[in-house]
């Protein structure tokens, strides 16, 4: 990486600025609260600590984030072991079901589940054509049970790609060598296979539990009395109370959990890593027949009852249009009242994501781009990448609120920045691995200096993964509700937010309507991105 060097992207620089970019808004978070607590960070800590409120909120945060990793894993580890050993024709539409955690936003996923299970939504409607009588589902989704189905329902993909990839890169040879020494299926599958599987198993838990312990959109409007996060109450503590106190030991709190739960992530991600080298590359499974064929036919089925069925209520839900009285027919009206009329929020709402999701993208791809380069294979890179995602993102969003009291834009597009570099860091690091040497080395001995060398030879190799880097990023600053929500000042709207607000108001039809749009965009924006990278 010498020649990087020499282009200015110093590995100590990079980690130096990064390392501003991740801890500046949580420095001005403590400033505006004060300063550093009498006693230091460990007395606020305890302090904190010795808070019922806090142990309460620490363990359903444990609590929920386990149960929702072991339902993904639970439902995710069949499909991963169909895609993995066998051929067929939805084993496609499988593995793409991993970009629903990246490019359909939480809050749509809570509308959806609504608009399917609610009392008065789809699954109640159809049965009661057939004269059944729908089940109360008020329990189930405002509690416990609806914040664990979201989350293993917006993660398992996870599951299906991360262990499905590894599993069809085993080779069948391994168990069938078990098998002609006398082991039964389940013991050979034990000995063969599943050491193999288990880094690739782990990393994926440790990712969904990742996910599911910052979770915010989902329990703030699941959580009812159930319980609520670290997040949800950083959230309340300074959004209704005003008490940065609360929320910065609440934070300290989630931090130290995170850190442990991010390091624990990268290292299975290189032994993860390790395995797939070692296994190399097998050729396409065999087709399914018999019982295989049933135990897919059965999957398959509940995929898309429980999968497909509330995104296709969803956008249902968009269509119908309410009449006079109780009378219902398919429509646009929904989207007319939007995009139309008097004071119509859409279109604010539409060029309010685009001004805050455009610029957040760029800026998060030249910070991956230049950890990518900078700092690859060395410790810097992982903690420069584990860092954003281990601290609160309702106080990093609020310290970038700090430092631009006067700029809501410029503060959600920083809080949107420092939320997705990572992951485009990642997705970037792999081209950068794959760069031919040759062809820089060329360059470089017709008289090309580094910086021309680079432009000549290296960006135009990784300008399809970096173009793709963008459209991912985008399509996660555009569907996050998380930093407009806690930055929200009246100054901008953005999709998520006029999202929030018509279901707040129980306007599900036209919340419906406004969700289609934002799934279209984040949705083609993300899959752009596969057509010139593979999903991170």
């Amino acid at each position: 990486m010498a020649p990087f060097r020499r282009i200015g992207f110093s590995p100590r620089l990079a980690a130096l600025a990064l390392l501003l970019v991740t801890l500046l808004p949580f420095a001005a978070f403590v400033m505006a609260s004060g300063g550093v607590p009498n006693g230091g960070m460990a007395a606020s800590l305890l302090s904190a600590l010795s808070k019922p409120s806090t142990r309460s909120a620490l363990r359903f945060t444990l609590l929920q984030s386990a149960a929702s990793t072991l339902l993904a894993l639970v439902v995710g580890l069949p499909g991963a072991w169909l895609v993995g050993r066998f051929r067929f024709r939805s084993r496609r539409f499988l593995m793409a079901l991993s970009a629903v955690p990246f490019c359909l936003p939480p809050l749509l996923v809570v509308l959806s589940f609504v608009a399917y299970y609610g009392k008065a939504g789809l699954l109640a409607r159809i049965m009661g054509v057939f004269g059944l009588a729908a089940p109360d589902s008020g329990a189930f989704l405002y509690g416990f049970p609806g914040i664990v189905a979201v989350h293993a329902f917006y993660n398992f993909p996870l599951v299906v790609q991360t262990v499905g990839s590894i599993w069809s890169r085993i080779p069948p040879s391994r168990e069938e060598a078990a098998r002609t020494l006398g082991a039964g299926r389940f013991r050979a599958f034990i000995s063969g296979t599943l050491p193999s599987l288990l880094p690739a198993i782990a990393q994926s838990a440790s990712l969904v539990f990742l996910f599911c312990f910052f979770s915010f959109t989902v329990v703030l409007v699941f959580g009812g009395l159930a319980g609520s996060t670290l997040e949800v109450e950083i959230y309340r503590a300074v959004r209704f109370s005003g008490d940065r106190d609360t929320a910065l030991a609440l934070g300290l709190v989630q931090t130290i959990v995170a850190l442990a739960c991010t390091a624990c992530f990268g290292l299975l991600d290189g032994r993860n890593k390790a395995v797939a080298r070692d296994l190399g590359r097998v050729g396409p499974g065999k087709k399914p027949h018999g019982a295989v064929s049933v135990i897919l036919g059965l999957y398959l089925a509940a995929v898309s009852f429980f999968f497909l069925g509330p995104l296709f209520a969803l956008a249902l839900q968009a269509f119908t249009v309410r009449g006079p009285g109780s009378a219902m027919s398919l429509g646009f009206g929904n989207f007319a009242r939007l995009a139309g009329g008097f004071q119509a929020p859409l279109p604010k709402a539409l060029l309010g994501s685009l001004a805050t999701a455009v610029p957040a993208a760029l800026l998060a791809v030249a910070l991956g781009l230049a950890a990518s380069i900078s700092l690859k294979k060395s410790r810097a890179f992982d903690l420069a990448l584990a860092l954003p995602l281990a601290i609160s993102p309702a106080i990093t969003a609020l310290g970038w609120g700090y430092l631009f009291p006067n700029g809501a834009v410029a503060a959600i597009v920083l809080g949107q920045a420092a939320a997705v570099w990572p992951f485009a860091a990642r997705s970037l690091s792999g081209s950068l691995a794959a760069l031919d040497r040759d062809k820089r080395q060329a360059a470089r001995t017709l008289g090309a200096g580094p910086l021309r060398s680079f432009l000549d030879a290296d960006l135009p190799a990784i300008g399809p993964s970096v173009a793709a880097a963008c459209a991912f990023s985008f399509s996660m600053a555009a569907g996050d509700a998380n930093v407009p929500l806690v930055l929200g000042r009246g100054e901008i709207d953005t999709l998520p937010l006029l999202i929030y607000r018509l279901a707040s108001a129980y306007r599900f039809p036209e919340a419906c309507a406004a969700g289609l749009i934002l799934a279209l965009l984040t949705g083609i924006a993300f899959f752009l991105k596969e057509r010139g990278s593979d999903a991170p």
